[in-house]
């Protein structure tokens, strides 16, 4: 298996697998995507495929490798880019749980709504800051008085 790692914005690291195929390099592939995986500094990676044919060992490898980026706290999105392999993920039933798209395009537009971007740096006085609409005072709707009616009799 070959990995390559680069980083496509702040909040986007993707990760480009080739030759998935291979059984008997999967324990030496699972090492070494859990270590790119685990330097990872930003909070959505994409997992981009480009093989034309998924093995039962690889599938099992995305589904470990989900669980890892879980519980570190990292959104994992899958690019299947082969009408047959995203064929192959969705028959398994693993289309929501891997999150898989067709293009790097749509991984990002599914992260973002996750992983929102980073804010610009915060200016240093609070008018500056509302000017900028960085602070929204949300104020409560007011108290409406009952009517008061008392019956005297």
């Amino acid at each position: 298996m070959n990995a390559n790692s680069y980083r496509l914005d702040r909040v986007h690291q993707v990760v480009e697998l080739r030759d998935t195929a291979d059984v008997d390099d999967m324990a030496t592939a699972e090492r070494h995507l859990h270590g790119l995986l685990g330097r990872s500094r930003t909070p959505a990676v994409i997992l981009d495929l480009h093989d034309t044919h998924l093995s039962q060992a690889a599938v099992h490898l995305l589904i470990r490798a989900r669980r890892s980026t879980e519980r570190s706290g990292v959104f994992l999105c899958v690019t299947a880019r082969s009408p047959q392999v995203a064929e192959t993920l969705r028959e398994a039933g693993l289309e929501n749980i891997l999150r898989v798209t067709r293009t790097l395009s749509e991984a990002r537009e599914r992260t973002a709504v996750c992983c929102p971007a980073a804010q610009p740096p915060l200016t240093h006085t609070v008018r500056a800051r509302v000017r900028t609409g960085l602070y929204r005072f949300v104020c409560a709707a007011p108290k409406r008085r009952a009517d008061v009616t008392a019956e005297r009799r």
